[in-house]
């Protein structure tokens, strides 16, 4: 638990946390300066540029840390100390709260301000909509975490479930997927409103897809 702590502490003070963040925040208010539904303030301005780019903010802070661990030697020291297994899901986790924290952040200030500035948004469903952010951007940034082990180029985890996502944009209306659309997951509002589980589902799946992706890595590095 003290490793996990200190790791947060670590992850939420990276420039790249700050970077994501302030990036965030300028698409959220992009869409506020473009909105034109004064009753649909918040939901209006959160669903205009945000979502198409979430992947990219949840991976950015800390998905890439352990490769660059690995060539600095840290992260034989952490291996040795907490044990492999622990010391990989630890900062599983710890990579996954950034990446709920760097969607949830920006969108909480939205929030707040969309209070004063219109008080006929309805705050409930708004503060749905931003509960939102923290399981897609949990799962966002440990499928990225996850591709690090299967791989050598910092890059691909960073960009590989942006890709991926906008792929899925493009096909899925063509397959009939609307019901699953991505972008759905972070801002139902783009396509019908309605919140249920099914939201829930796409980051269910990177969740566990990461987690598998860890644990092959760490069984690819006892060989």
């Amino acid at each position: 638990m003290k490793f996990i702590v200190t790791d947060i502490k670590r992850a939420f003070s990276e420039p790249s946390f700050f970077v994501s963040i302030v990036i965030g925040v300028a698409l959220v208010f992009i869409g506020l300066i473009f909105s034109h539904e004064s009753d649909r303030l918040f939901l209006s301005a959160q669903s205009f540029a945000l979502p198409f780019a979430a992947p990219l903010l949840s991976a950015l802070p800390y998905s890439v840390m352990l490769m660059r661990e690995k060539e600095t030697g840290f992260k034989l020291m952490m291996s040795s100390k907490l044990g492999n297994k622990s010391y990989l899901f630890k900062r599983f986790i710890v990579c996954g709260l950034s990446g709920a924290a760097v969607l949830f952040i920006p969108q909480l200030i939205l929030f707040i301000v969309c209070i004063f500035l219109n008080s006929n948004d309805d705050i409930m469903y708004n503060a749905l909509v931003l509960a939102l952010s923290l399981p897609f951007g949990f799962s966002y940034a440990v499928f990225s975490y996850g591709l690090s082990f299967v791989n050598k180029f910092k890059y691909i985890p960073l960009v590989m479930p942006e890709v991926l996502y906008l792929m899925c944009i493009y096909a899925f209306p063509y397959l009939g997927l609307t019901e699953i659309y991505p972008p759905l997951d972070i801002s139902p509002t783009i396509y019908g409103g309605e919140i249920s589980g099914i939201r829930l589902v796409i980051p269910f799946i990177l969740t566990a897809v990461g987690a598998l992706l860890t644990f092959l890595g760490k069984a690819g590095q006892r060989r």
